[in-house]
């Protein structure tokens, strides 16, 4: 069966379980084998492949090391950001990729004028496309240890480490400078955090007059959920999941005083992101071999994404979207 029949469709809530790594007499792991891989991507799976916009020579820049308890729960390995890469694209650990970027962020008028924050960015796939394409100065920040230190390398790499910086932060914690930025994203953080309004309020007081906010995150449809793919979902997921309506970041939002002008159920489209991922992958590894710790972090991921995929089925799993602009008598 085909990665597409092992996600399922729109209405299957389960799935079968995905391949894993096959042992031999001997107790060993032996490599899973794909089809015929494209030339770029073998290239880069072979280690030769460099983007003519990269300096291999460029080291990395310095950062203020993590603390001992962030290091010990990141939950990603270079093992797993080559497989998220390899189903999301280059630079991405999270659907979407460029073109869905570009077409998120339009409707914030981005120019070379403007400074941006993109919080939880992963690797800075994100980051580094709106500063490419629209010039304008963008700090990631990512809570993962591992993603904050090898995102900043990739920018550094690509000559981006002013234009398009990563940088460590702490969610429940973070301090932002008043009016200073034209535009903050915040995608997926949300979701990790009790109380939501501390983050919300920083964000908001960092906008200029007239910035935009604009998020991405998943909530529930209702309260009471509890279908059992949902609990299947919130039981399979890394950390603890703090989920609230799309109601209630309407209500946190408009009492900043945001300028409300989108606060969507963006489930079906980025549905349509996550299938078209896997789809890539299955073409892009045919004929192809991983080694038996990716392939077991590939069927990791493949689970993970199962189990989403039959939350959203079950209608109590959403993601939602929200775009506001900040006014004169905004925090």
């Amino acid at each position: 069966m085909g990665f597409l029949g092992l996600i399922g469709s729109k209405s299957s809530a389960e799935a079968p379980p995905p391949a894993t790594p096959e042992i031999d007499g001997d107790g060993e792991a032996q490599p899973v084998r794909f089809g015929k891989f494209r030339k770029r991507l073998h290239a880069w799976w072979e280690g030769y492949y460099v983007d003519p916009e990269i300096d291999p020579n460029l080291e990395a820049p310095p950062t203020a090391p993590p603390t001992e308890e962030a290091v010990n729960d990141d939950k990603w390995s270079a093992p797993r950001i080559k497989i998220a890469e390899l189903i999301w694209g280059d630079g991405f650990t999270f659907p979407g990729g460029v073109d869905h970027v570009i077409h998120m962020v339009k409707p914030m008028t981005l120019n070379s004028a403007k400074s941006m924050l993109d919080i939880g960015c992963g690797l800075g796939g994100t980051t580094r496309a709106i500063a490419k394409t629209f010039g304008t100065w963008v700090v990631g920040m990512e809570a993962s240890p591992f993603l904050a230190k090898q995102g900043m390398l990739y920018s550094e790499k690509a000559g981006l480490a002013k234009k398009a910086p990563i940088q460590l932060f702490v969610p429940e914690t973070l301090e932002l400078p008043p009016k200073k930025y034209d535009a903050i994203c915040i995608r997926n953080v949300f979701v990790g955090l009790s109380d939501k309004k501390p983050l919300l309020t920083a964000a908001a007081r960092a906008l200029r007059p007239g910035g935009c906010l604009l998020i991405s995150d998943f909530a529930i449809s209702q309260l009471d959920a509890n279908s059992p793919a949902f609990r299947r979902w919130a039981d399979g997921e890394e950390t603890p999941q703090r989920l609230c309506t799309l109601e209630d970041f309407r209500t946190y939002c408009t009492g900043l005083r945001l300028d409300l002008r989108v606060a969507e159920d963006m489930t079906p489209e980025f549905r349509e992101l996550v299938v078209k991922g896997w789809a890539n992958l299955a073409e892009v590894m045919e004929g192809k071999s991983l080694d038996p710790e990716e392939a077991r972090g590939l069927a990791q991921e493949l689970q993970l994404w199962q189990r989403r995929l039959a939350a959203f089925a079950s209608g109590e799993l959403r993601v939602i979207r929200i775009f506001g602009i900040k006014g004169s008598d905004g925090v």
